[in-house]
């Protein structure tokens, strides 16, 4: 994995059905960066965009949870805070996905530590309160 998590933001116009044979040209400009400190050991993977809070929810496999960074000032991503479901869910092993709906609620797949249990999916407000889970199979991935 990179040392550096690269943050893009595009802007591309919503394409209607009426367009959607025709070609585009979108680019692609780094505008900001956030350094997790770790290197090849996975500690920027899913990301999930949360467009009322302004907030990317990271998947850090390294740590086995879910960095929150805002990026209000996408220039300058900052860290607030990391969802450790190791605190919700003793048996966690690692986190395998994170998504997040359109009402602030945060799903985040949860592998068991025993690889061939049952796994969860768990839920979060977008502040990383705690709701609640449910079983998801071994090795739960895609939320």
């Amino acid at each position: 994995m990179f040392r550096k998590t690269m943050l893009a933001v595009a802007l591309a116009a919503a394409v209607g059905s009426a367009e959607a044979g025709k070609d585009f040209n979108i680019g692609l400009e780094v505008i900001g960066t956030f350094e997790t400190g770790v290197f090849d050991e996975g500690a920027a993977e899913i990301v999930s965009y949360d467009r009322w809070s302004r907030r990317l929810f990271v998947v850090n496999a390294d740590a086995n949870s879910v960095d929150v960074l805002d990026i209000r000032d996408p220039g300058n991503p900052q860290k607030l805070f990391s969802i450790d479901v190791a605190d919700d869910l003793p048996l966690a092993g690692g986190v395998n996905s994170v998504a997040v709906s359109r009402w602030g609620l945060v799903g985040v797949a949860v592998e068991n530590d025993d690889k061939q249990a049952d796994g969860w999916a768990a839920f979060y407000t977008r502040s990383g309160r705690f709701l609640g889970s449910a079983p998801a199979g071994a090795l739960p991935d895609a939320i």
